[in-house]
């Protein structure tokens, strides 16, 4: 078998600020969207940042070095 596809799906990143308050970030890749579970600014620009250079992306030639 070889593989010749592979997709980032959804992920989930936990950030915690100064308060040490976390604060989850589901970023669904394949369908380019994403949810906070609280608001942030500077982790909404990160989240859409993260789906421009991901979304939809093939990283086989990742997969295979």
């Amino acid at each position: 078998m070889k593989i010749t596809k592979f997709f980032l799906d959804k992920a989930t990143y936990k950030a915690i600020d100064d308060l040490g308050q976390e604060v989850r970030v589901e970023i669904d890749y394949w369908n380019n969207s994403f949810k906070l579970s609280n608001d942030s600014i500077e982790l909404a620009r990160t989240a859409e940042d993260m789906l421009k250079r991901k979304h939809k992306v093939n990283f086989v030639d990742k997969l295979l070095k």
